[in-house]
């Protein structure tokens, strides 16, 4: 005859543990919630920091503070930037363009 477990508990658990896993069902335990606390917190960290850059380099085009160190020609708001430097940038390549033709 075969002795009956005598750590039953711990067997069971271990089976509804993988009869969970085989349904797709997480079990979660102490160490995957602070792994998906962290996750998390991770994650709005650089959320908030992205955030924060994008509200400054905003304030800063809105203010007339150039946001690019000078460099016209490769700025993303070239276009639409009204700084000194940029308008005699425009004027440039207007007279450069004219020139040409």
């Amino acid at each position: 005859m075969s002795k009956p477990s005598t750590n039953c508990h711990t067997s069971r658990e271990r089976d509804f543990a993988v009869q969970s896993s085989l349904r797709g069902e997480k079990v979660q335990n102490r160490r995957g919630l602070l792994a998906a606390v962290l996750r998390y917190v991770t994650l709005v960290t650089l959320g908030a920091i992205g955030g924060a850059v994008f509200a400054k380099r905003h304030r800063l085009v809105q203010e007339g503070i150039c946001i690019n160190s000078g460099i016209c020609r490769g700025c993303g708001i070239f276009e639409q930037c009204g700084l000194p430097l940029a308008l005699s940038e425009k004027q440039l390549l207007t007279r450069m363009d004219d020139e040409r033709k």
